[in-house]
């Protein structure tokens, strides 16, 4: 062992010990009984320092003991556009619900031999169609929430493309019933 490696594990040998001796030192109950006050020094708008948080004057902020404000101007609330609103779940939920009536409509016409599936790459069994359809919508409802999160205003298009998609299927379902 080099002594750079030595001096560094006595080093933290001690300051470990130092932290176990801290941690079982009793603290008397009277330090306890009132929370200690803390100060700052915050500077005013007219380079004059401010001391302590809470100002005991009554020039400044009242016997109120509200905060100093020196140096800091109030800002009105800023409106923050909720992500998840109640359009967001109303789309994206009928987007879940015609995918769901694309896929029962789809099932019942191929159950009684009078169509097929028209897409391709969807397969026909319903294990399948229903992992397929639970993954777009997923997607979709995923891209609408990020993009309504960067306040872009064509956050309500991937669910609207869903839920025409799936009105399709469904009309198609109800016409070869």
């Amino acid at each position: 062992m080099s002594a750079t490696s030595g001096a560094m594990l006595g080093l933290a040998i001690a300051t470990g010990n130092l932290a176990c001796l801290a941690q079982q030192a009793t603290i008397p109950f009277k330090q306890l009984e009132h929370p200690p006050l803390l100060y700052a020094s915050l500077a005013a708008t007219d380079d004059k320092p401010v001391d302590g948080l809470f100002s005991s004057s009554s020039s400044t902020a009242g016997s109120t003991g509200e905060p100093v404000a020196a140096g800091f101007e109030r800002m009105p609330p800023v409106r923050v556009l909720r992500t998840a609103s109640a359009r967001f779940y109303l789309l994206n939920g009928f987007n879940l619900g015609m995918g769901a009536l694309d896929v029962g409509m789809t099932q019942h016409c191929i159950a009684n031999h009078q169509c097929r599936e028209g897409n391709p790459l969807m397969p026909s069994s319903l294990a399948g169609q229903i992992g397929v359809d639970a993954a777009l919508v997923g997607y979709g409802s995923f891209l609408s929430y990020k993009l309504k999160k960067h306040r872009s205003k064509m956050w309500w298009l991937a669910p609207a493309t869903g839920i025409v998609a799936h009105g399709v299927g469904a009309a198609t379902g109800f016409a070869h019933r």
